[in-house]
């Protein structure tokens, strides 16, 4: 599967929204509600597993819920993982994913996340590079390409763009160990 195709076949079709913890920091952060067509949601799991008096989510194991993504969708997982093999520089098991359309990430650090992340930007954009504070903020251009960093140790956040620009970051949360996950 190449890039664009990926994007094309995957990402666009999706019609999400951001959770509300995402919306928060991106008020807080920015100091605006997130504009119209923009989203930050999550695949893969959640301690949350209560969201209405109607609606709840699948429970793996004690404290550990499918995100609605993940249930909806779990045919995802597979593309998700498909990416990684053929794209990644060193390819790893996919179980938690943040998917940003057009977001505007605020300077944060990723404070639920073990170890480090991938992330990769897709789309047809320009700009849009991460910027990581490590003892001097640098820049990293992540278009069509996988970047590792310890978003739980370096506050990071995105440079403007134009265009239309996805980026998905594949992390390990602390709280989902594979074995948590993995007890069904």
């Amino acid at each position: 599967m190449e890039l664009d195709k990926f994007v094309k076949e995957v990402l666009e079709p999706l019609d999400l929204k951001s959770g509300t913890r995402r919306k928060q920091m991106f008020k807080k952060g920015n100091g605006y509600n997130e504009p119209k067509g923009s989203y930050s949601a999550l695949y893969g799991y959640t301690n949350i597993g209560y969201l209405s008096p109607t609606k709840s989510r699948v429970k793996i194991s004690d404290r550990v819920f499918e995100t609605s993504l993940k249930t909806q969708r779990p045919d995802l997982q597979e593309k998700f993982q498909e990416l990684v093999d053929k794209f990644c520089p060193e390819p790893f098991e996919v179980s938690m994913v943040q998917i940003n359309c057009n977001w505007q990430s605020p300077k944060h650090k990723d404070g639920g996340n073990q170890d480090e992340s991938w992330i990769i930007g897709l789309g047809d954009y320009e700009g849009g590079e991460l910027i990581i504070d490590y003892d001097m903020p640098q820049e990293f251009d992540i278009k069509n390409k996988f970047l590792k960093f310890n978003g739980a140790k370096y506050f990071h956040y995105t440079n403007p763009w134009k265009g239309n620009r996805y980026s998905l970051v594949f992390f390990k949360h602390k709280l989902f160990s594979t074995n948590n996950v993995n007890d069904k």
